[in-house]
């Protein structure tokens, strides 16, 4: 009996626990801001507090032991992971007129901030989740750390030995010879006045002291700090202000992040609209690497369903939006955030609220609810930053929370809403009608503005009656045609769910990865196993359901970007979908360009023979005469590169120079190629080397 028990033991503990791998699409995030969301522990509210909540600038009480409390209050609502408002150490004093309550001004990335908590009562927030099936995602600010000329300026600790401040950073500055930057651990070139190119990376915003992350002290630093909730069991990460951060450097810090775990990690991206332009051009650079918040569209949702304004134009925007992302299942919605006002403190229109938080839910991509969306949280005292920060009001009984709870139920049941496609059925100024179809799965939603109408158009559902899943109105369906009642100001929902029978993907969870990392499949239809192939590779399965997969990715021979990953089961072949393919261990660099080697004007761009460089990268110039990037690369690498010109979103033209480079921290690119490393033919030379030595041996002792 005892060898069973130890056996059966074993067994739990090599088996994944039901929150080991989680498929983002399928679930709902509910954001936080931790100081204002419930006071768990009052001997932590000092200094700074305000127990009348009436100072939006000071701390309110909020903690991590408070979230712990009220998760099942969260879980009720239905959605699976909850996203935290910072919560590293931030600075001990005031700056300005405001304490960091927001947490979004660091001094030490290795400990927590005493207002919310420590390690211990994080890790317990963790497990305590867990055992809900809901996860815990972070946000993290690797942009910059605190304000520069106030509260501690610029102070930066290790696990709490200072390391830095800003004015004794500035003592040990260099210039960049490539770049023209003045930094050492912070940028020391000013504030960002034109948002754009090498300033919008390389200057403080709002007077942060912004990192210099090619610092290998700082990318270790904050390398180091993210693995810490990685080990205490976080799943995943907002990060901040990415559009101020280089790309290659995230990317590599990314790929630090998913080795050690397929993570859900997305960026803030701040821009207001969407227009194609340079801007939105990068924007959809960095979607290439981790999903990005919707702040583009929006202001757009809120504006047609808030105050008015034609639903056929909004659906065109949304398909445009949508059109230019790799994959737009994984774009992170919302309506509320602590960035922008709430919905309703700009408009009092209830019903457009509603018809918003449904139509939240069922777009493509992962919606966020902000904390008190539910209970129609707003303040009386002013619209934006702070006072889109109010104290929390527990209600989960509104029809807001009634909306919430049956369209996050139903996106867990119905694929068609986690995977689907994105499809227009009927759309006019007041109504729209459109289908999120997965294989036999679909969903179909009928947003109707105004007057109650009837409604009939062709669909390819089954024959038969439909109920919506909010309100109980009856769509029926005959012949391929379907004819329904659409109330007014309301958002109907029907759902249908065929027999899936064919394997099919709907989700590849990171989509950037380097060999060695664990990568998460989501579908339907899968079977009891099978193979996984990226690209011709058969890789390592490490778990299979009929709806998860869990590999690892393998390593891949290619030039290209981007590599498809197919499932077989049961003698069927999957649809393919692609990873941001990265070739081995990386490290961040300054790729620098002579500007002797370029006869040309206007931008210019870099394209390259390994998978790191296979996609356009622009080149930025600097005030030395050079042309520059950061970009990530794969240690021990030497690689060719091509020179382009020409702006976004238009056909670049090659200017038929070659260059040529060697992964470093900074790769100066020459005119003749490196010596490419090539072991392919080290047994034969490498065993006739050690066989000419045994023989000179043999004739020394000979004589």
């Amino acid at each position: 009996m005892k060898k069973t028990l130890v056996v059966l033991f074993i067994f739990i503990l090599l088996t994944p626990s039901v929150l080991a791998y989680q498929i983002p699409e399928k679930g709902v995030i509910y954001q936080i801001m931790v100081d204002r969301f419930y006071d768990g522990n009052q001997s932590n509210d000092q200094p700074f507090y305000d127990p009348a909540h009436g100072d939006y600038y000071l701390y309110w009480g909020g903690d991590l032991e408070g979230i712990t409390e009220k998760l099942d209050y969260i879980k009720s609502l239905g959605v699976s992971m909850i996203w935290l408002s910072p919560i590293n150490d931030n600075i001990n004093r005031m700056a300005g007129i405001s304490a960091p309550y927001h947490g979004y001004w660091t001094r030490d990335y290795k400990r927590i901030e005493e207002h919310f908590g420590n390690w211990k009562t994080f890790e317990h927030l963790v497990e305590e989740a867990k055992r809900r099936d809901m996860c815990i995602i972070v946000g993290f600010v690797p942009n910059h750390s605190n304000p520069e000329d106030d509260g501690e300026f610029g102070s930066l600790y290790d696990n709490e030995t200072k390391i830095t401040d800003f004015f004794k950073d500035e003592k040990n500055v260099t210039v960049n010879p490539y770049t023209g930057s003045r930094e050492y651990i912070y940028h020391h070139n000013g504030g960002v006045k034109n948002y754009y190119g090498w300033e919008m990376k390389s200057k403080s915003i709002f007077g942060l002291a912004d990192f210099n992350q090619l610092n290998l002290w700082v990318d270790s630093y904050l390398k180091e700090s993210l693995d810490l909730f990685i080990k205490a069991g976080a799943c995943g990460f907002r990060i901040d202000a990415v559009k101020h951060t280089d790309l290659g450097w995230l990317t590599n810090f990314y790929a630090y992040a998913y080795s050690r775990a397929p993570l859900l990690i997305y960026g803030e991206y701040y821009r207001l609209d969407y227009g194609k332009d340079a801007d939105m051009y990068d924007f959809y650079r960095y979607s290439n690497i981790s999903p990005l918040l919707s702040i583009p569209v929006r202001n757009r949702i809120v504006s047609t369903l808030g105050f008015g304004g034609s639903l056929e134009d909004l659906a065109n925007y949304l398909h445009s939006y949508y059109s230019h992302l790799v994959y737009p299942t994984k774009a992170v919605n919302f309506i509320d955030n602590h960035d922008l006002p709430r919905f309703l403190s700009e408009s009092r229109y209830q019903e457009g609220y509603h018809m918003a938080l449904g139509l939240l839910i069922t777009l493509p991509g992962i919606p966020v609810i902000y904390y008190g969306d539910e209970s129609y949280l707003v303040s009386k005292d002013g619209k934006g930053d702070p006072y889109n920060r109010p104290m929390m009001v527990f209600d989960n009984t509104t029809e807001a929370a009634r909306i919430i709870r049956t369209l996050a139920e139903l996106r867990k049941e119905n694929n068609a809403l986690a995977y689907g496609d994105f499809r227009d059925i009927y759309k006019s100024y007041t109504t729209w009608v459109f289908e999120r179809s997965f294989g036999n799965e679909k969903i179909l939603v009928v947003l109707n503005k105004r007057e109650e109408r009837n409604l009939s158009f062709n669909t390819d559902l089954p024959d038969g009656t439909y109920r919506d899943v909010l309100y109980g109105v009856e769509m029926s369906v005959k012949n391929g045609r379907a004819a329904l009642k659409a109330l007014k100001n309301r958002i109907l929902v029907f759902s249908y769910r065929g027999k899936q029978k064919k394997p099919l993907i709907g989700s590849v969870t990171p989509y950037l990865a380097q060999p060695g990392d664990k990568i998460i499949l989501g579908g339907a239809a899968f079977g009891k196993g099978g193979e996984v192939i990226v690209e011709s590779e058969e890789a390592r399965v490490l778990e299979w359901k009929n709806d998860m997969i869990v590999f690892e990715m393998p390593k891949i021979k290619t030039r290209e970007a981007w590599v498809n990953v197919t499932i077989e089961s049961g003698g069927e072949e999957s649809n393919a979908l692609r990873i941001r393919y990265l070739s081995g261990e990386q490290i961040p660099a300054l790729l620098v360009v002579n500007g002797s080697y370029v006869n040309a004007s206007g931008q210019l761009w870099i394209k390259g023979d390994i998978p790191e460089l296979a996609e356009p990268t622009p080149l930025y110039k600097s005030s030395t005469g050079y042309y520059f990037q950061v970009v990530s690369l794969p240690k021990g690498a030497t690689f060719s590169l091509e020179l382009y010109k020409g702006a976004p979103w238009d056909e670049l033209e090659p200017l038929n120079i070659t260059l040529y480079g060697k992964t470093n921290g900074t790769v100066i690119l020459r005119n003749g190629p490196y010596p490419r490393e090539n072991h392919e033919y080290w047994p034969f030379y490498g065993g006739m080397a050690v066989l000419g030595l045994i023989l000179i041996m043999l004739s020394l002792r000979r004589r």
